[in-house]
C-alpha cells in the first residue's frame, strides 16, 4: 500500500534514528530550557522562514500540472486552489477560523552536532555566542510518547527533490482515488480536510536542497483547535504574539535526556564553560558534560 496519511513521517522504530540531536539555540533559549526543564514547540505559522510552507505548495502545484489527467475534474481543482492559496500571505485568517483541527507545532534539531553553518546563525547576533544542547534521541522521543499528543511526528527533513516529489505525488493520487470512491459531499470534504493536514506535515518536513548542509531532524505535535488554548503559551516578539507548546522533560536528576551542551567558537572558554556549569548546577543538571566547540573561531584584524 502506498503511503498517505503522514506514514512518511510516523515514528517507526529507534533503529532507523541517530542515537544523538542536537538543538541549536540563543543564551536566553537555553537558559529556559535549563530552568523550566521545558522544550517549546513553535506554531509552523511562526517559524523563522517564512518560505518554508510555500515552498511544499510550490512543488505541488509543479506536480498537479504534470498529472492533472489521472485526478478527478473537482479534485484538482480544490487542491490546485488550495495550493495558490497556501503561497500567498492571507491564509492565517481561515486557519484561525477553523473549529477542531489539528495545529502543528514544531522542534527542530540537528544531526550535526558541530556545524559551523548552524553555529553562524547564533554568533553573528548582539549575544555572539550560541549554544548546542545534545539530547539523547531514545529518551527524546520516550518523553513525547508518554505525553499522549493526538499526533507527532518525529524524522529527519528531506532535502532531496526525487524524494519530494514521490511523496508528494503518491499523496496526491492515493486521496483522488479515495474522493473518486467517495459516497456523497460529505465524505469528500473530509478527504480534502485530510490532505490538506497532510500538506501541513510535508510542509514542515520538506525543505529546498540549498539547506541540505544543516541536516534537520524535526518533531512535530499536533493539537485540535478547540482545546488549544488549554496547553497554549504565548511569547511576545517583536510586538507578534507568538504560540507555542511547552513539553515537559523528565525529571532532571534521574534522567539523562541531555547528555551534554557544546558553546559555540569563542575567545573566552574558561569563563563561557565557567558561565555556563553554574547555569547548569543551579538547574539541577549536576551532571552534564559543557564543552566547546574545536572549530577555529576567526576574528577580524584591527
Amino acid at each position: 500500500m502506498k503511503k498517505t496519511n503522514y506514514d512518511y513521517f510516523k515514528v517507526s522504530g529507534k533503529s532507523s534514528f541517530p542515537k544523538e540531536l542536537y538543538h541549536y539555540t540563543s543564551p536566553k533559549a537555553l537558559k529556559g530550557i535549563l530552568k523550566s526543564n521545558h522544550l517549546w514547540f513553535s506554531n509552523i505559522y511562526f517559524l523563522n522562514d517564512k518560505s518554508e510552507m510555500k515552498y511544499t505548495y510550490s512543488l505541488i502545484m509543479e506536480l498537479l500540472s504534470q498529472i492533472k489527467e489521472f485526478l478527478v475534474p473537482e479534485f484538482y481543482e480544490k487542491i490546485l486552489a488550495r495550493a495558490e492559496y497556501m503561497t500567498c500571505n492571507s491564509y492565517f485568517d481561515e486557519e484561525s477560523e477553523i473549529f477542531a483541527r489539528l495545529e502543528f507545532y514544531v522542534f527542530c534539531l540537528s544531526t550535526e552536532k558541530n556545524c559551523l553553518s548552524l553555529w553562524n546563525n547564533y554568533t553573528k547576533t548582539a549575544d555572539k555566542t550560541g549554544y548546542g544542547i545534545t539530547f539523547s534521541t531514545e529518551k527524546l522521543k520516550d518523553s513525547v510518547e508518554a505525553k499522549g499528543y493526538e499526533f507527532s511526528a518525529f524524522a529527519r527533513v528531506c532535502y532531496e527533490k526525487e524524494k519530494q516529489n514521490k511523496m508528494l505525488t503518491d499523496t496526491i493520487l492515493n486521496f483522488n482515488q479515495k474522493f473518486k470512491e467517495a459516497k456523497n459531499g460529505k465524505e469528500k470534504q473530509v478527504i480534502l480536510w485530510d490532505i490538506i493536514d497532510n500538506f501541513k506535515i510535508y510542509s514542515v518536513f520538506l525543505k529546498h536542497p540549498a539547506f541540505v548542509a544543516e541536516n534537520e531532524f524535526r518533531i512535530v505535535l499536533g493539537i485540535r483547535s478547540h482545546s488549544h488554548n488549554e496547553v497554549c503559551e504565548f511569547e511576545i516578539q517583536n510586538g507578534i504574539f507568538v504560540p507555542h507548546i511547552e513539553h515537559e522533560l523528565p525529571d532532571t536528576e534521574t534522567s539523562t535526556t541531555i547528555k551534554e551542551i557544546m558553546i559555540s567558537p569563542t575567545c573566552d572558554k574558561e569563563l563561557a564553560v565557567y558561565s555556563v556549569r553554574k547555569l547548569a548546577n543551579a538547574t539541577k543538571h549536576y551532571f552534564v558534560p559543557i564543552t566547546v566547540s574545536d572549530i577555529p573561531l576567526r576574528t577580524q584584524a584591527n
